[in-house]
């Protein structure tokens, strides 16, 4: 009894200093306060946190009000002085959405000429009802962090338990780099927590097919497409090319059904978004000109790497592959670190260094239980990484978009952690006697 009193006493301390935290943000505007607890509460029920099972609900509680309390300070370090931290897309985002939202309250329409535009909008709805006000979009992306890490634990709860699941939402939520990155105006919160809930939904889909959950997941990649549109693609399609690999509870034929059934969904939305069938129109106009194009643009400034990598044919690109595998894989390196960035960023390398050691034991013991969902996940992981690592080119932006696939390694790594190990199938047989 007297434990529990002093958990309850420790999360009311939290509310209080969060709320008090806040207040310095934000106060005199209860608009403000009504949309940033109306999408908590749209995060809460899309990352389906009614569903926490009850014995993890107060460490839960705690790990997402301590996360969300790193990230408020931080916002509030931040404003202190000047720092390179707001000297980033961040400043972007916030003017031109309040330039958006400015032309909506003179009834008028603002036109954005580029194929990621999805973020643009997001700010400008929240300056539309809160005035312009860049950190309260701090505070709901810092939000919208808690609901990946949410998101990440449910599936690792399905796969690996209790105990593993936590550890995930404790790696995701307080992961540094994704601290950083989620306290900043910057689109890493809503796309990490689109893919992380879309996959969720596709470990669901794969154990228990469901038009509705088909429905849930086109739905969360229209806006991810937006944002990404190119990693809206890529989900798309693997979703629908790994479906018929992965749902092995179901027989071929049906399989078949529900493949073609999702290729329909899948095609429908990509096509309305305007990059063809399944994004037929976009893919077909991808080769190794244009990836090499893309890797060459990026490699400038300090954090560049690779400069002018040759990838004219077939041959030569699977020669760069391993290089820039490396790179994506574990830069920035020691000696890369220049500047505030890179030196932050040397405790998270050695430490994810030996989070790496855990993937592989967790991945194979993971095979053995769950070798469906264990395979979607390994194909999603290496599609995003095979296409970072050979378009990537700049540290800075392999540093940002590398969390979209740590997040989903943190199952493997999870469960490796927590050392599971496969059930037997069958009961021992002993042999000779007493």
């Amino acid at each position: 009894m007297i434990e529990r009193l002093n958990n309850r006493a420790y999360e009311l301390i939290l509310y209080i200093v969060l709320g008090m935290l806040a207040c310095l943000l934000v106060f005199d505007k209860m608009v403000i306060f009504s949309v940033v607890a109306l999408i908590a509460l749209i995060v809460f029920i899309l990352a389906d946190g009614y569903r926490i099972p009850p014995e993890d609900r107060s460490i839960l509680l705690k790990l997402a009000l301590g996360a969300l309390l790193i990230r408020i300070a931080f916002i509030i370090v931040t404003q202190i002085a000047d720092n390179p931290f707001l000297r980033a897309d961040g400043i972007t985002y916030a003017r031109i959405g309040n330039e958006i939202a400015q032309t909506w309250n003179a009834g008028d329409n603002y036109i954005i000429e580029k194929l990621n535009y999805g973020y643009y909008y997001f700010n400008a709805f929240i300056f539309y009802a809160t005035g312009y006000y860049p950190d309260v979009v701090r505070i709901i992306n810092s939000i919208i962090a808690i609901g990946a890490a949410l998101n990440l634990y449910f599936i690792s709860l399905k796969l690996s338990g209790n105990k593993a699941a936590k550890l995930t939402f404790a790696l995701t939520a307080f992961f540094p780099s994704f601290i950083v990155w989620s306290a900043l105006n910057l689109k890493e919160s809503l796309c990490v927590f689109l893919i992380t809930y879309i996959a969720k939904k596709i470990i669901e889909l794969i154990e228990n097919f469901s038009f509705y959950k088909l429905i849930a997941i086109a739905l969360a990649l229209l806006p991810l497409i937006t944002l990404r549109f190119y990693v809206g693609i890529l989900v798309g399609v693997v979703i629908t090319v790994a479906y018929i690999f992965t749902a092995i509870n179901f027989k071929l034929n049906i399989r078949i059904a529900y493949t073609l059934l999702i290729l329909l969904v899948m095609g429908f939305a990509l096509s309305q978004m305007g990059y063809g069938f399944l994004g037929i129109d976009y893919l077909m106009s991808q080769n190794l000109d244009t990836i090499a194009e893309q890797h060459n643009a990026g490699a400038i400034g300090g954090s560049a790497y690779s400069q002018e990598v040759d990838f004219s044919s077939p041959l030569k690109a699977l020669l760069y592959l391993p290089l820039g595998l490396f790179y994506f894989i574990f830069g920035p390196l020691p000696w890369q670190s220049i500047g505030l960035l890179q030196i932050i960023s040397l405790p998270e390398m050695f430490m994810l260094y030996i989070l790496y050691l855990f993937a592989v034991p967790g991945i194979i013991n993971l095979w053995q239980q769950r070798r469906g969902e264990c395979l979607f996940l390994l194909i999603l992981i290496t599609s995003f990484t095979l296409i970072y690592a050979l378009g990537g080119s700049n540290m800075g932006g392999i540093y940002r978009v590398r969390f979209q696939v740590l997040s989903l390694l943190f199952i493997f790594i999870s469960h490796g952690i927590c050392g599971y190990r496969p059930q037997l199938t069958h009961t021992p047989v002993k042999l000779g006697g007493d």
